[in-house]
């Protein structure tokens, strides 16, 4: 089982780092990454951040090895939405019904402005 040394070991290498360069872009000395690596130390939080942004991982990863879980392996109600309802036909189908709706309201609506000025003409406009 990998220990958090053993994972920060093997980012490190992994990007072709030194010591001294992670150290650098962390904040510590050589000798605190050499302690971290070595188990002898434990790096603090703040300084696990840093390390996952420096090699792309969750501080999840860093910390306890939990690997991210990829976006693939697990569907969202919003996906099963996307695939099961909102296929491309039922959008179209949904954009024409939509649109035909508009189209009649559109029309209710200059019925009732040519009633309401046959209205007018007929009776005169109210004061």
């Amino acid at each position: 089982m990998m220990t958090i040394a053993d994972r920060i070991l093997t980012l490190r290498k992994s990007k072709g780092m030194s010591q001294e360069e992670l150290a650098d872009a962390v904040g510590v000395s050589r000798q605190a990454v050499s302690k971290w690596e070595s188990e002898q130390a434990t790096p603090d939080l703040e300084k696990v951040v840093i390390m996952s942004d420096i090699f792309d991982v969750t501080t999840d990863y860093l910390l306890k090895g939990i690997e991210p879980v990829s976006s693939d392996d697990h569907k969202t109600m919003a996906d099963v939405i996307d695939q099961k309802i909102l296929t491309e036909n039922n959008g179209k189908r949904a954009k024409s019904i939509l649109k035909w709706v508009l189209i009649g309201l559109g029309i209710l609506l200059a019925i009732d402005f040519i009633s309401m000025m046959i209205y007018f003409l007929i009776n005169g406009v109210p004061i």
